[in-house]
């Protein structure tokens, strides 16, 4: 190993891990020292300052207030507001100045499917994977614009190769291939407890994803944000792979983030559990971020207001409005990052001893960035609350609560209601399933306008 190299390792206290190179072959050697090279030490060092002083000191007392909302009811001038959202949204579509930003760096481990989370297979009657339900989505949404909404995609090193050749499989899924551009997020070396690097078990620097606050840095550093602005496209519409209810591109959320020149922006659905795991939008300590369940206390948490609900009710559903100008200023500062949040967690990794090299499971650092985080820069922000029977059911588990399970209930219950809605039916049997295609309707509006009711009415019905 170059000379430079193993000193800058010794001043960092990193030099354990020049031990793993007398067992590894030549090539495994040079891709180990190239990355070493690579790595942000005195970052890495910082964070680890961090974590330990953090350790050692009493926590900062935070003071919780919730945000202000915009809903929506059924009088004369809310739903004329509504409207005219609506319609600004629409306009922004038409322009081009949209672009749709998704987060999908995860595998499909947790709900024992291997391969990327996006490829799962989601939809009640084709089975659509995660991926084909959203490009749908996005084609109708061209089609009814008269534009081709630009796609981005985050993937991570784990799932990148296989994504892309998902989609080439797939003749990406009739979407111009231009209008698709798969971005990779950066890893970031784990610590163990003392703060020291560690190997894997595949011999190489063990890193993790630098969580979803790192896709703003991977539309930065891929020259995403660049193409973007040549494109005339100033607005992005932002989502997570595992919400199938997710409502992509969606006008009157575009619009009431463009009426208010917001930077960012964030849809949240009401919390009825006071149990239910889920950060809430608020202001911490009067700045707008992400209050996590876990720093709720229990009284916070049942506390109620004068209309009975819950005080803190508005709940993070990972979809946000980012102005793209908001994150070229975020991500262009050389001496700024979002702040890196740590957890400890089991890390298989390499242990060298001078009798043996085994493998070892051990406590670790890992460290991620939240997007959520950037809502405290934001200037100016609007926070949407939209059903959440239309727009959210995460597909977290395998079993349970946040299922495949209940993902696909969800949407079977969405486009029952549609059916029910449109006025051509006089009655759907309970255990009646059904699935209406994005290509075929992109809301209960276009369906009941579009729909002729087949004879006999059988299920499984799919509508395209």
């Amino acid at each position: 190993m170059n000379h430079e190299i193993s000193q800058k390792l010794t001043r960092f206290n990193q030099q354990h891990i020049l031990e793993h190179l007398a067992v590894m072959t030549e090539a495994e050697r040079r891709a180990f020292t190239d990355d070493a090279v690579r790595i942000d030490l005195e970052q890495l060092a910082a964070l680890y300052e961090t974590y330990t002083s953090s350790r050692n000191s009493k926590k900062e007392k935070k003071v919780f207030q919730e945000v202000d909302v915009l809903s929506f009811n059924h009088t004369e001038e809310s739903l004329q507001h509504k409207k005219r959202l609506y319609a600004l949204g629409e306009d922004c579509l038409r322009d081009g100045r949209v672009a749709v930003f998704l987060v999908a760096g995860g595998q499909g481990s947790r709900l024992g499917f291997q391969g990327p989370k996006g490829c799962f297979p989601i939809t009640p009657v084709k089975g659509k994977s995660l991926f084909q339900l959203f490009a749908e989505n996005i084609n109708a949404l061209s089609r009814r614009y008269g534009t081709h909404l630009h796609w981005y995609i985050m993937t991570s090193q784990e799932n990148h190769e296989e994504t892309c050749r998902f989609f080439r499989q797939n003749s990406f899924f009739n979407l111009p291939q231009k209008t698709i551009h798969c971005i990779m997020q950066k890893q970031i070396p784990s610590l163990d407890l003392e703060g020291r690097l560690i190997v894997s078990t595949d011999k190489k620097i063990f890193k993790n994803p630098n969580g979803h606050g790192g896709s703003l840095y991977a539309l930065h550093d891929s020259g995403a944000l660049q193409e973007m602005a040549r494109q005339g496209i100033e607005e992005i519409f932002y989502f997570q792979v595992d919400n199938p209810l997710a409502k992509i591109a969606d006008p009157l959320f575009i619009g009431a983030h463009v009426e208010q020149q917001a930077e960012m922006s964030t849809k949240v659905v009401k919390k009825v559990d006071p149990d239910e795991r889920v950060g809430i939008i608020g202001r911490i300590n009067s700045r707008l971020g992400c209050i996590e369940y876990s720093e709720l206390s229990r009284a916070e948490t049942r506390e109620r207001g004068k209309d009975g609900e819950l005080r803190f009710k508005s709940a993070n559903i990972a979809i946000h409005m980012l102005k793209r100008n908001f994150v070229e200023k975020l991500t262009g500062q050389q001496d700024f990052n979002l702040p890196y949040h740590l957890a400890v967690k089991d890390i298989e990794c390499l242990e060298n001893t001078k009798a043996d090299i085994k493998s070892k499971k051990i406590k670790g650092l890992k460290f991620e960035m939240f997007i959520f985080d950037a809502l405290g820069f934001a200037e100016r922000s609007v926070t949407l609350e939209v059903p959440r029977e239309e727009e959210f059911s995460p597909v977290k588990n395998k079993d349970g609560v946040d299922s495949p399970e209940t993902a696909r209930r969800a949407l079977i219950n969405l486009h029952t209601h549609w059916l029910n809605n449109s006025g051509k039916l006089t009655s759907i049997p309970e255990s009646f399933v059904v699935e209406v295609s994005p290509l075929f309707a992109l809301d209960e509006e276009e369906f009941a306008q579009k729909f002729n009711p087949p004879s006999p009415l059988k299920t499984p019905l799919y509508v395209e």
